[in-house]
């Protein structure tokens, strides 16, 4: 049986999963996909018809590694789990949510999260409007922290973790930055260990404050 034949969307997927590693989004393309499965590169095509058709692709595979809540979470429960799995998901594979931005939410797997989240707003109380907006908000919130991330990964790679603590020791000890009340405080934060996990859940708590408030406001109206 030729290459060509034992070509299945999946086997392209993974493939493309290295190119990825080692090159990036920027640099992904249908021949370098091909060249890392040592096929010619109209072989992709039965399966893929161009590079943004594999990004959806791509797309679907970060979608289905999703797990859904249990449905007996509250709304905000559910709307924590779902921005963390998806969170997670983004960022096992390289330049994730940067593919999710790219792509259309059209997949099964996609629409059911979204769906899932939609739901959670509704039948808490919102209405159709404030359940789309929040779902947005959501949405832009994970992907966004998803990207400055990776962006960071990137300037630690390029720069040096030992470049960059020296750069941020440096800025720490000058005399003239001591009267910056924030500085004691950005000192603390460089140094705690799983800051981003705080962050990135204070941040989660603000939305879903805000909802709250919201949604108590609207009843109370």
């Amino acid at each position: 049986m030729s290459k060509k034949r034992n070509l299945t969307q999946e086997k392209i997927i993974l493939a493309s999963l290295e190119v990825l590693e080692k090159h990036g989004i920027q640099n992904l393309s249908m021949r370098k996909v091909a060249d890392a499965m040592n096929v010619q590169a109209p072989a992709l095509y039965w399966h893929f018809k161009n590079k943004q058709d594999l990004l959806q692709g791509l797309s679907s595979y970060i979608s289905a590694q999703i797990a859904l809540p249990d449905a007996e979470l509250s709304w905000q429960d559910k709307a924590r789990w779902l921005a963390m799995q998806s969170h997670q998901a983004m960022r096992a594979v390289p330049d994730g949510a940067e593919i999710m931005m790219k792509t259309i939410p059209i997949d099964k797997s996609r629409l059911n999260i979204i769906d899932c989240l939609f739901c959670a707003f509704f039948d808490a109380g919102f209405d159709e409007e404030q359940t789309l907006a929040l779902c947005n908000l959501i949405d832009n919130y994970v992907t966004g922290i998803a990207i400055d991330e990776t962006s960071q990964d990137r300037t630690l790679a390029e720069v040096g973790p030992d470049k960059i603590h020296g750069l941020f020791t440096s800025m720490f000890e000058r005399e003239d930055m001591q009267h910056l009340r924030v500085i004691p405080a950005m000192k603390r934060h460089a140094e705690a260990h799983e800051r981003f996990d705080l962050n990135f859940s204070f941040g989660l708590d603000v939305i879903i404050a805000g909802a709250e408030k919201i949604l108590e406001t609207t009843k109370g109206g």
